[in-house]
Formats: C-alpha cells, structure tokens, sequence
C-alpha cells in the first residue's frame, strides 16, 4: 500500500476549503444582489418601473443576454392599458394558458433549461433567433393561480444547469409575482378614477386633463391637432323604445366600436349622456375625416345586441376639427368640433361635417 505525501493531503484540504470559500462568497455575492433586487421590486412606484426593474436593470445587475416577461391578460385590461406607459421594453401580453402551457407543462415550478432537448422550449420562451443556450424560466403565481411568468436567458450552455438548486429564483418568482399583482391593482385603481365604468373609455375628467397636455403639446411642436364630437342619434327614442338598459347596451357597444377604431396614442372619453369626444394628435384633416367615418359607419352596419338577447340598429353624428393656427386655448378647437357637430344634426344626422366646412360627408 503506498503512503500518501502528507504535504499533498495538507495541499488538496487547502484546495478543497478554498474551493467552499469561494462558492460561499459567490452565493454571498449572489444572496446580496437578489435581497438588493427584492427590496427594489418591493419599493417600486409604478407598472413601468416595475417592467423596467425586471427586464432592463436586471438583466444588465444579472449578466444576462435576454430577459422576457409574459402577463396573462385575456380581458385586453393590460392591452390597454401599458401602451400609453414609457417603456423601454414591454411585456408580452397573452390571451390564454396556451404559450405559459407551452414551457412549464403540467408543472407550475422553476425550470432551469439548457442544450440538448430543450431548444424548443427556449424558441418558445425567448423566440426564434435569440441567442440563448439555457435559461431560468420562472412561473408567476399569485393566490394558486398562474398569472404569468418571468423568464432569464444566458448565452453560456452551463449557466443555469438543471441539476442546479432554485432557492434564490423561487424566492425572486413569489417576490415579483407579489409586486406585479399590487402594481396590477394599483393600475387599476387609477384607471378606475378616469374610465367611464359603463363604456370602458376615459372619463370627461380625465379627458379635461389630457386635452391640455395633447394641446400644449401640438402648440409647442406644431403638429395637427383634430378632435371628433360624436353624438348617438335620437338616443331618448332608443331608450323611450327599447329601455334604459338596452340603451346603456348601445352606450357600451358604441364605445367599443369607437376604441378599437382609434391608434395608440389617440384619445376617447364620454363626453356626457350620449356624446363622445375624440382627439388625434399629429392628425390632419384627411386623416381625421377617415376615423370619423370609419366610426360612423361602423356604427351604422352594427347590430347592437340588448340585454333580452334581440338586437337594434343605431347611427352617430360626427362633427370635426382641426386645432387652428394661433389658437389660444383647447376650448376652441372644442367649440368648433361641437358646432360642427350641431350641424351634422341640423343636416339630417348620421354624417361627418367638418368645422372649416372644408368637407361635409353625408350618410351612404
């Protein structure tokens, strides 16, 4: 039996210690940086510093070479609302369970995935060209339900191992799941004290407010400014007809028609009763003319559906202007938008007129 050298057994303990000594101090660094990031996901003040935090900041604190987060949004209430928020980089915003069923499966826990048999799942996760090789894919999970998840990516095939412990991301998955839920809430919060709660678009409030800013903004930048007037037609008539709550059903239906006509960026609201209002920046006249009609008859050809599961026909009035050169206030872009508006009823309703009488279109 040959005898070992002491002075190597002496070197390889040596070797073996400071080998611990320094996982130790890497998992120290590693418990610094994920406490430092959890304290931050607790303090954040809003949904887009919160989607920053998480797919900017974190991925240059983590070295990481790609960052997603995917929010189940089936309602479209974050389609929404995170389009007006300045982000850097937004969530992917998914309609059902399809994509999260895609890369978890049946199992709701971390994955930690790498080359071999994974490459689907990590197209999946980060998309086709991505240069990832493994990856952290962490679920969201709030009240046992799944409300997306979070996933890290890494170029280095041997960064997240499968055989790797998931201590500190399950702790990160909870935390963040944790903060995404209170901004969702607070989101919706503040949505609620500007959204008009029986058509789903802002309020005259909220509208009041931001046609000061969208007109400060045309002013100082000298872009076209045009607002929409729209006023359901013979709305007492529809109500007298069919009942307040078929009416309401109109009002909902409307606003949704007049939501989904409309780009990021532009504005709706209730306006009061049965009258909406719109405004398009960096819109000209042609353009502005084209929203209203594509409104208008839009709400012509629906068959608007009432609480007793019949259906009725409806029409709008259009009046539109354009913000003029050297005006001194919102209030006359608006005035001339409503006297537009006042003369497609005088004119027979169901027409877009324009303010400048530039061009008058009557029903089809």
């Amino acid at each position: 039996m040959t005898a070992v050298d002491p002075q190597i057994q002496v070197q390889e303990l040596r070797r073996q210690l400071q080998s611990l000594l320094d996982a130790a101090k890497a998992n120290e660094r590693k418990l610094d940086r994920f406490d430092a990031l959890e304290r931050r996901l607790v303090a954040v003040g809003s949904m887009e510093e919160l989607v920053n935090l998480l797919l900017v900041e974190c991925r240059a604190d983590f070295n990481l070479d790609a960052a997603e987060l995917w929010l189940l949004d089936p309602d479209g209430e974050l389609r929404r609302a995170l389009p007006s928020l300045p982000m850097t980089k937004a969530p992917l915003l998914l309609e059902g369970h399809g994509p999260l069923k895609d890369v978890f499966g049946a199992v709701r826990t971390t994955r930690l995935v790498g080359p071999g048999n994974h490459e689907a799942v990590l197209a999946k996760a980060f998309g086709d060209g991505t240069p990832v090789r493994s990856a952290a894919l962490l679920p969201l999970i709030r009240q046992g339900l799944l409300i997306g998840s979070l996933h890290f990516g890494s170029r280095d095939a041997e960064r997240y191992d499968a055989g790797s412990g998931t201590k500190f991301l399950d702790r990160l998955s909870a935390i963040a799941a944790i903060a995404i839920e209170s901004m969702l809430n607070r989101e919706r919060l503040r949505r609620a004290g500007m959204t008009d709660g029986l058509t789903g678009v802002h309020n005259r409030r909220y509208f009041d407010h931001r046609s000061l800013i969208e007109f400060s903004q045309a002013v100082r930048h000298r872009y076209p400014l045009a607002c929409l007037f729209l006023d359901i037609d013979h709305f007492k008539a529809i109500n007298d007809r069919h009942g307040h709550p078929a009416g309401d059903e109109v009002l909902r239906q409307v606003g949704g028609l007049i939501q989904r006509s409309l780009r990021t960026g532009d504005l709706a609201a209730r306006y009061g009763g049965e009258e909406f209002v719109v405004l398009l920046p960096r819109t000209d006249h042609a353009g502005a003319r084209e929203v209203a009609e594509r409104i208008r008859l839009m709400v012509q050809d629906a068959p608007f559906v009432t609480p007793e599961g019949g259906t009725l026909s409806a029409t709008l009035s259009a009046g539109l202007a354009m913000l003029p050169a050297g005006a001194a206030s919102f209030a006359e872009l608006l005035n001339a938008a409503d006297r537009a508006l006042y003369e497609a009823k005088r004119a027979g309703r169901n027409r877009t007129v324009s303010g400048d009488a530039e061009v008058n279109t009557a029903a089809s």
